[in-house]
């Protein structure tokens, strides 16, 4: 074959001549072999091969064959439409017939190749008729098209010389040319073949699947997946004509499923400790093709080069040429159209990288954080700031304080940003495979073309490293502290969110707001140095290689007195402008390198440093002498308890607040540290929290929570919890959304929506905390008798923490607490049944997901939030947006500071390529003048050379550095803007918008403000610039280029118009994908103890994470691979424009001066890589600008009933300092709701309150007590009459003045990660002396103050034997005492006494209580009730109330009845009527006798009664 072929390309005659058999020749190693023997050799040998590598194939797949006979008859096949096998068999039997007639006319064909030509259509007949599988029909399919390529390059071989070489006058035989047209038809007809498709077998990698058909690069052409991408024109004509939706997203394709990279990243993960090596296994494939198309890049990088030099040689000297010119044009066109192949398929593989490593990192993260304790320890997060892991915040007068970021925060940084951080240098893979190629071959190239001159470049761009590395170390230390900051700053924000309505409550928001700018400016200062390091890494990268290339050629031409020649300086231009990109891209690489390392070590960090939660041995609910650590720190609060529950029975825990009551249930589930003793627990176990945990779902969602639904038992399980009421009162019944934290439900709903849940669940132990401190007498008398009573939990353990006095008296054992110590244990016959009754519910079986052989059973499992669920919520984010403006990035640009700074940014961006050119140009008078009679000295050209190359560098560092100070101008700007809607949005807004996009602005968004967005703009805004100058160059040189190049680029541009509209509304897509992640990720990490009490509902809750992160990847996917699609066709129009510039060069021959043809030729090749460049930037920059978009819409989010300006106008003349001296108030004739479209809530409700009067609310659960309470705060919209304040409508009042004249302490209790003085007076405006007197007075709790004087005895303690164990001192607390984010380190009953205490610090005429002592036990009510008597005498008191017992000493109560007043008076002088309030009081004294009704009380009564 080899001698065929040389001969064949040496023969001065008719190549062809060799089919004719001569007598005999003697070969080149001796032997006797004539030459027509040759192709009887061959041809069996070419096909001996390729049978050998089918076999093997057919071997390699056999396996997978016997698997796939096992695939469920209903998966669907995709099969390659017969029509493609009859064309190819159609083009292949003309290829045979021209082969036959080949060998029969002119013998240009040989009987081997045409039997050889016979047996593919043979072949290919088996494979239609008789091949059974997939694997075996693509077996065959490659077999036969390798020996159809085989056909065709021998074909080629054979009229290369009559087509290549300058001299050669053979005709080429007709038949040769047609066999080789038909080869190469029926090799573009396979190309083109859409391939077929069989789903894989089913197992975890499609439990979770809802989308069953394939996706269509599954299914399309080679030419289609590799070149083309043309299995994307379907979408893009759509997005071209309307605006898409989720549903005209790409499938998912099996192998992206997110379940499939979970499994593989947890596997990894067993293997390797390090984030990096893990994910660099896990994705090791996916490197492995990133890194061969990197390398393919770098080495056709090289090919319009090479045509280049070869081109102007001929230019320069016709004569002297040996091979013909149209092959030097074709290498302009197939340069970049090869590179574009590499690069694109480059770029598909990276960004499908780019979606698995998301979808991986964000797994894991959850699986770990879902196995991590559920506490928050500020004293252990001081440690790690003493230790130098994090610097300690500074407060606003300079102070140190603790504002360390919760757990639960940080860990949604770590997916918020270092996940991004760590994708976003992918491109690491392209510059450690790239580069050093195209630096070896692109030096090689120069040393060919100058010489030893060459290697002062070569040393020039060494000794640059250096100063890159000591830039990239300083980037590097610059960009961990920004981290830092920004986590602090994003958990300061993620705090103030989920707590938004006590900031609004108490009128705190230009406080808050004050202290997220302040941790902003930090942040600002850090990213302004890191960002002007990063000016001076592509200052140097994009000048180290032009100096390189002035060095060069100063060298050849003042040293060693070489002519420059415009071959050899344009093509050594166009080599040095390819290592320069290369240097900017790896200073630009660098960078991400840089925060990516950071992110790793960030994420090694919290999976191998938390510590996870060990579940104790399953057994019955018991301790045995076991002492459990509530935090990581060794003083934080400890429990020591000691005991067995009764099974089957009602077991109860009382104690006072702070006791450790909800420490113990914890301590049961293992959600706490055990120190000493052992315990057991059932592994499924029901639990309801202190604070109501809800998914933003429906109603029913949240009752059901991953269990089948059951009719019967889901009616009676609502109707027991006293919740059928409530959901008739919504029109969507139990389909309604509870909304983000069950913003939607009252406290008493959500309550109870919790008790449901744990009531429905099928576990055999269930524990309940405090179930019953947010409900009025007669839903808890209801709840009491139809939950607890009745069979439904019948053979179920219960531990119940309550106050309830019917409970204690019910239950089968009282446990009490007291300093996180059992005080007494008291068992009796309770609820449970005298006989051994067999329990009725079972354990359910985990929820591990096995391999499934039915659709019914994939249809059978529960998906209460399923991808289309999702789909649909992430459509309707997006229904209201409309195309962003194409100006939308002047709009960015005026943020900078006005259109002056705009605009000059802009010129000083055109003077920096306007330099850039005038490099080029000069050289190419350099170049022409060297053969001119005027021409100068050469020093003359290489100062003029190199004063332009100074130019150039320094106004690019000027331009490049103006910019980002804009940037800093603009992010500094919107994020005070967003910081002011976030806190002065109206709190119903976060009703129906979930917190986690907001804090999507203040992340990733914000993020790209600093960082992303201002690159984009640069490098879209000098692409731009240089596109125009490129085709300004070429035309002005080649007048008639301009007719071609309008015509590509007006396809271009209908291109680039039709990719626009599409890409716009999926980037629109894949922005509001992710919000749904951030929002479930948040929510159930903060519900991560009642996850993970269930049985397999940790599994299930990732399984939802993974439906999420589904339509994440449709979208993203799909988003990326759109980009395919235009630089595909960019780059075809820039290689067609090289072309042409080719063809109309060698046209001009010699009669144009050499170095304008060079600059023009110069030109037309880096017009394709600055064609590529400007479309993907201007697609990056689009998308960024999606960021500023959403940034700039909340920051412009309608205010509450006035813009902060008028916030700041003056108090109204009628309104004193002392306002309000008096404290009463009015209710005239009031109309009011929540939202302006929504229902009534008060109606025409009047009511007048008298300075100093204390009157209570009371009333069934959605009576509108709450909403009585908010309209007073200007929390509602008045639709009729009118609210008045010491006879001032507080509609003309500034809400911000209103809220802090009037004070509020809320039923859910909040505090703050800082200290306690932060928590009681975030202004400092009172004196230490009034916060500790505050304190002192609200110290009614051991654990706040000092421990309290015990009711037993000192024989009774001693009879306890707490020797063994010493009752534990609570410390006394002080001003300095740290707090954690949320008050985790608190009991709900202590954060309830600060926020009392936080009321006295305000000393405010109007105090209103919303259920403050809820959570509280009775004697710690009665004493708080004490300190309302006293610290708030004289005030006017509005108290919302379900302790009825609380409320008997109150001036009046108003009994409230939907939404107006029922009844009204003296406590005594209602009880007395027998009306609503007399049946609450006798149902409360049902239930609470003997605990809250003292005897006092009850003797009231009894005189009322007389």
């Amino acid at each position: 074959m080899a001698e065929f072929i040389v001969r064949s390309l040496s023969s001065e005659g008719d190549p062809l001549s060799m089919a004719s058999p001569p007598s005999s020749e003697v070969n080149s190693t001796g032997f006797d072999l004539p030459a027509w023997t040759i192709p009887y050799i061959v041809w069996p040998i070419v096909v001996l091969l390729s049978v050998s590598a089918f076999l093997l194939r057919r071997l390699y797949v056999s396996k997978a064959e016997a698997l796939d006979e096992d695939h469920p008859v209903w998966l669907s096949r995709t099969r390659t439409p017969i029509v493609y096998d009859i064309l190819q068999q159609g083009v292949r039997f003309l290829l045979l017939s021209l082969a036959i007639l080949g060998c029969v006319r002119d013998g240009s064909s040989t009987v081997p190749e045409a039997c050889v030509i016979g047996y593919t259509i043979v072949l290919d007949a088996t494979r239609i008729a008789v091949a059974r599988t997939k694997e075996s029909r693509s077996a065959i399919k490659h077999h036969v098209n390798v020996i159809i390529f085989i056909v065709g390059l021998v074909t080629f071989i054979q009229l290369a010389p009559s087509i290549l070489f300058v001299g050669k006058q053979i005709q080429p035989s007709i038949w040769l040319t047609s066999k080789l047209a038909a080869s190469l038809l029926s090799l573009f007809v396979a190309f083109v073949t859409p391939r077929e498709w069989t789903p894989p077998r089913l197992s975890f990698e499609l439990a979770q699947r809802e989308q069953p058909a394939p996706s269509p690069e599954q299914t399309c052409s080679y030419f289609s997946y590799f070149i083309s991408y043309g299995w994307l024109t379907d979408i893009i004509l759509k997005g071209a004509k309307r605006r898409l939706v989720m549903d005209d997203m790409l499938p998912v394709p099996e192998y992206d499923e997110p379940l499939v990279w979970r499994e593989r990243i947890l596997d990894a993960r067993k293997r390797f400790k390090t984030t990096l090596r893990t994910l660099a296994y896990t994705l090791r494939h996916n490197i492995g093709v990133m890194m061969f198309f990197a390398a393919l890049t770098a080495i056709v990088e090289f090919i319009a080069p090479l045509g280049l030099y070869q081109l102007l040689s001929y230019i320069q000297n016709p004569a002297a040429a040996t091979i013909r010119p149209w092959l030097w044009v074709a290498l302009l066109f197939l340069g970049p159209m090869l590179r574009s192949v590499a690069y694109q398929q480059y770029i598909f593989a990276s960004t499908r990288l780019v979606v698995r490593t998301r979808l991986a990192l964000i797994q894991e993260i959850y699986a770990k954080a879902s196995r991590i304790f559920d506490t928050d320890d500020p004293e252990h997060d001081k440690q790690k700031i003493e230790d130098g892991a994090e610097d300690p915040a500074k407060n606003l007068d300079g102070k140190q304080k603790s504002k360390g970021s919760s757990k639960s925060e940080s860990i949604t940084n770590l997916m918020a940003y270092d996940v991004d951080a760590i994708w976003n240098s992918r491109d690491f893979i392209l510059v450690c495979t790239a580069s050093p190629i195209e630096v070896t071959i692109g030096v090689t190239f120069l040393y060919f073309l100058f010489g030893l001159s060459s290697l002062i470049a070569l040393g020039v761009m060494l000794l640059s490293f250096p100063i890159a590395t000591v830039l990239s170390r300083t980037m590097s230390g610059f960009q961990r502290e920004v981290m830092k900051k920004t986590d602090r700053r994003v958990s300061l924000i993620s705090e103030y969110l989920s707590s938004i309505r006590t900031i609004k409550y108490m009128g705190w928001e230009d406080i808050m707001a004050k202290n997220i700018n302040t941790e902003r400016w930090a942040e600002e200062k850090l990213t302004w140095r890191r960002n002007l390091t990063g000016v001076a890494v592509a200052v140097l990268g994009d000048f180290v290689p032009l100096f390189a290339l002035f060095c060069m050629f100063a060298v050849d031409t003042l040293v060693l007195g070489h002519p420059l020649t415009a071959s050899r300086a344009f093509t050594a231009l166009s080599i040095i402008e390819t290592l320069r990109l290369q240097f900017v891209y790896i200073a630009n690489v660098t960078r991400f390198i840089s925060q990516a390392l950071i992110s790793f070590s960030r994420i090694d960090k919290f999976i191998l440093g938390e510590e996870e939660s060990v579940r104790h041995p399953e057994g019955p609910p018991a301790f045995n002498n076991a002492t459990f650590r509530r935090a990581q720190d060794q003083d934080s609060f400890r429990l020591h308890v000691d005991g067995k529950f009764v099974e089957g029975g009602l077991n109860v825990i009382v104690g006072a607040s702070g006791s450790g009551k909800s420490s113990l249930l914890l301590s049961l589930l293992g959600e706490t540290i055990m120190e000493d003793g052992t315990a057991t627990c059932p592994r499924d176990v029901s639990y309801s929290s202190q604070i109501p945990w809800l998914i933003n779902d429906s109603i029913r969602a949240n009752i059901l929570l991953h269990e089948e639904f059951d009719a019967k038992r889901y009616d009676r399980v609502v109707d027991a919890c006293g919740l059928r009421l409530d959901l008739d009162r919504f029109e969507s019944k139990d389909l309604t959304n509870v909304g983000v934290n069950g913003s939607n439900l009252s406290g008493g709903q959500r309550q109870r929506v919790c008790l449901a849940r744990a009531v429905y669940g099928r576990s055999e132990l269930l524990l309940l905390d405090d179930v019953f401190s947010a409900l009025d007498s007669v839903t808890q008398k209801h709840v009491w008798e139809n939950c607890f009573h009745e069979d439904i939990l019948q053979g179920r353990t219960v531990i119940l923490v309550t106050q309830m006095q019917a409970a204690k008296d019910a239950a089968d054992m009282v446990m009490e607490l007291a300093h996180g110590q059992v005080v007494t244990t008291m068992q009796s016959n309770g609820v449970k049944q005298s006989h051994e009754s067999p329990k009725v519910i079972r354990q359910i079986p985990p929820r591990r997901k096995q391999l499934v052989e039915t659709v019914t059973a994939l249809d059978g499992i529960p998906k209460p939030s399923d991808a289309q669920i999702i789909e649909g919520k992430v459509n309707h984010e997006v229904a209201g947006q409309k195309r962003n403006s194409r100006l939308l990035f002047w709009h960015y640009m005026l943020f900078f500071g006005g259109t002056g700074n705009a605009m000059l940014a802009i010129i000083l961006c055109l003077l920096s390529q306007l330099a850039f050119f005038g490099v080029s140009l000069w050289l190419s008078v350099w170049v022409g003048a060297s053969s001119s009679e005027d021409a100068r000295t050469v020093g003359f050209y290489v100062a003029i050379y190199g004063a332009w190359l100074l130019s150039f560098s320094t106004i690019f560092a000027i331009s490049h550095a103006y910019l980002q100070w804009g940037a800093r101008k603009a992010a500094h700007t919107l994020h005070e803007k967003l910081v002011t809607a976030a806190m002065w949005v109206s709190v119903h807004w976060y009703d129906k918008n979930p917190p986690g996009r907001l804090i999507n602005r203040f992340s990733s968004d914000t993020y790209s403000l600093d960082s992303v967005l201002v690159e984009y703009l640069r490098i879209a805004i000098d692409n731009i610039f240089r596109f125009v100058l490129r085709l300004t160059a070429i035309g002005s040189i080649m007048p008639v280029f301009a007719i071609p190049a309008a015509l590509i680029c007006s396809v271009g541009l209908v291109c680039a118009e039709m990719y626009t509209r599409a890409q716009l509304s999926v980037k629109a897509l894949t922005s509001a994908s992710q919000s749904p992640i951030f929002s479930f990720f948040g929510e159930s990490i903060t519900g991560r103890a009642v996850i993970r009490s269930r049985s397999g509902m940790r599994e299930a809750f990732a399984d939802d994470l993974a439906r999420r992160l589904r339509v994440y990847a449709r979208a993203g996917e799909t988003q990326y691979n759109l980009n395919r699609w235009i630089c595909v066709r960019a780059d075809g129009c820039a290689a067609v424009i090289a072309l042409f510039t080719g063809i109309i060069a060698i046209a001009m021959g010699p009669s144009a001066p050499a170095g304008r043809l060079g600059f023009s030729l110069t030109s037309a090749i880096g017009l394709g890589q600055t064609i590529l460049t400007m479309v993907r930037n201007m697609n990056e920059l689009e998308a960024e600008l999606n960021c500023f978009y959403c940034v700039r819409e909340y920051a412009s989010l309608p205010l509450e009933t006035e813009s902060v300006e008028s916030q700041e106008q003056e108090v109204p003349a009628s309104l004193t300092e002392s306002w309000p001296s008096d404290g009463k108030v009015e209710f005239r004739g009031v109309t009011a709701k929540y939202a302006l479209d929504g229902p009534d809530i008060l109606k025409d409700l009047s009511l007048t309150i008298s300075p100093g009067e204390r009157v209570a609310v009371v009333g069934r659960t959605g009576s509108g007590k709450s909403t009585l309470a908010l309209s007073l705060l200007g929390f509602t919209n008045v639709t009729k009459g009118a609210v008045l304040v010491d006879g001032v409508d507080i509609s003309t009042i500034p809400l911000r003045v209103l809220r802090r004249r009037l004070t509020i302490i809320p039923q859910e209790p909040v505090l703050f990660g800082s200290d306690v003085r932060f928590n009681l007076d975030p202004a400092q405006t009172a004196p230490d002396e009034h916060l500790t007197e505050a304190i002192d007075a609200c110290s009614v709790l051991e654990s706040l103050g000092a421990p309290r004087v015990s009711e037993r005895s000192e024989d009774e303690w001693a009879s306890l034997e707490t020797e063994r164990m010493e009752i534990q001192p609570s410390k006394a607390l002080r001003l300095d005492t740290v707090v954690a984010p949320r008050g985790s380190n608190f009991s709900v009953g202590q954060r309830q006494v600060l926020s009392l205490a936080r009321a006295t610090v305000r000393r405010s005429k109007v105090v209103v209580l919303d259920e403050a002592t809820a959570s509280l036990d009775h004697g710690s009510d009665a004493a708080i009730q004490q300190v309302l008597r006293s610290a708030f005498r004289g005030k006017t008191i509005l108290a919302i109330v379900h302790r009825l017992s609380t409320v008997m000493d109150y001036d009046r109560i108003v009994v409230m009845d939907s939404g107006n007043v029922s009844e009204i008076g003296p406590p005594v002088e209602l009880y007395r009527r027998n009306g609503i309030f007399h049946s609450m009081v006798r149902q409360s004294i049902e239930h609470g006798k003997g605990g809250e009704w003292t005897v006092e009380k009850l003797r009231l009564l009894q005189s009322a009664d007389v």
